[in-house]
């Protein structure tokens, strides 16, 4: 409760200051020079999953403006996405509270930016922080914000809500002139990531295994988005029993609990528990070697979607659907499981995830191990 009206009590100080400030020194919709681009901002501050989400439009700036120097801020938490995107030139670290307002209004301001372009961003201050690098050339979709005051050049799209992820950044940057004709995520792993790895997985007897991998939950904020341990116990025992497979699970500290009751429901040696083991750079880094990923709608199913080699089936809750979080760009790489609400009713979430039955689940697994080459025991 405490954090709440502190938060709120920190908004509404910071729409009143700039309110009053754009009053005094508007923010100028002139026209956007794209021949004079030299010094880029980009705002992408959400969580992982958004943060992937708008590496396809992160790529189209660069692309469309080589010469251009692109500059990104980030959250210091979710820093490791935009550190493994290699169209990125310089990246600013974003952290809470007044000081480092400060510091960043004077950092970003001596830059003189070109342009500046907020793609998502959680936070508000980072429309603030936009309007003082350059008042005459943010770009940015004022759906995402009450402080669309400041925006010099709002980019209207009324079909925000009904948009994949990665085209509602990409229409922003469009406005810019900016397009890319690759709409995959970007995460580059690295070869020192990859190789210790493969010493992970070499200390673990992995290497060279077939290797499927569950993510079996999220933050703890989307926890509608999760399917029951049970359902995972159901599919795990039937997967292990029927193909050649060693089977990690995967999940953050806070996933701990969950995790260690799959591993003593399915009791198979071949079931390797690395739930709150693993850093999000060594979690891309294992997807590099998986063949499968089963998920729910994490930043780690989007990480899947991303790093390229592992294939996804994704089982989404129906409040958040598919058409918004789903792969994207991926042709039929990956498969979807959409929760379906009940016949005459509007998707809540009530509705749990539980409905989605571990053996639909367990046919659409199983026909991508097939599709990708695992063996069936004999």
């Amino acid at each position: 409760m405490f954090n709440r009206q502190w938060n709120k009590l920190i908004f509404n100080l910071f729409s009143a200051t700039f309110r009053s400030a754009a009053r005094v020194a508007p923010p100028l919709c002139g026209e956007l020079d794209k021949s004079s681009f030299r010094r880029i901002l980009v705002f992408s501050t959400a969580g992982i999953g958004d943060s992937l989400s708008d590496s396809p439009a992160i790529k189209a700036v660069k692309e469309t403006y080589p010469q251009a120097s692109l500059t990104v801020v980030t959250h210091k938490r979710r820093a490791l996405i935009a550190a493994h995107n290699p169209f990125i030139d310089e990246l600013i670290l974003y952290r809470k509270g007044f000081l480092s307002f400060v510091r960043s209004a004077f950092l970003l301001r001596g830059k003189k930016f070109d342009l500046v372009i907020i793609l998502r961003a959680n936070d508000p201050d980072i429309w603030p922080l936009a309007y003082l690098a350059n008042r005459k050339a943010v770009v940015s979709c004022p759906v995402m914000t009450r402080m669309g005051f400041l925006i010099s050049h709002p980019v209207l799209l009324p079909d925000w809500d009904f948009t994949h992820g990665v085209e509602q950044t990409l229409d922003i940057v469009r406005y810019a002139g900016a397009d890319t004709q690759d709409k995959r995520m970007v995460y580059e792993v690295r070869d020192d990531e990859m190789k210790k790895m493969d010493e992970m997985l070499a200390g673990l007897g992995l290497q060279g295994r077939q290797i499927v991998a569950f993510q079996v939950g999220g933050g703890k904020r989307g926890g509608y988005r999760d399917w029951g341990y049970q359902n995972y116990i159901e599919v795990g025992k039937r997967i292990l029993d029927e193909f050649d497979v060693a089977l990690v699970i995967s999940g953050g500290k806070d996933n701990l609990k969950k995790a260690n009751l799959i591993e003593e429901g399915i009791r198979n040696k071949n079931v390797f528990n690395l739930a709150g083991k693993l850093s999000l750079s060594q979690a891309a880094a294992l997807l590099k070697t998986c063949k499968v990923l089963m998920s729910t709608d994490t930043g780690i199913m989007h990480l899947g979607f991303a790093v390229g080699d592992v294939d996804v089936l994704s089982l989404i809750h129906c409040f958040n659907p598919a058409s918004r979080v789903g792969p994207y760009g991926y042709g039929d790489k990956h498969t979807v499981i959409q929760l379906a609400p009940p016949a005459g009713q509007r998707p809540s979430l009530g509705m749990s995830m539980d409905m989605i039955d571990p053996a639909t689940v367990y046919e659409k697994l199983a026909e991508i191990c097939l599709r990708k080459g695992i063996g069936k025991k004999r």
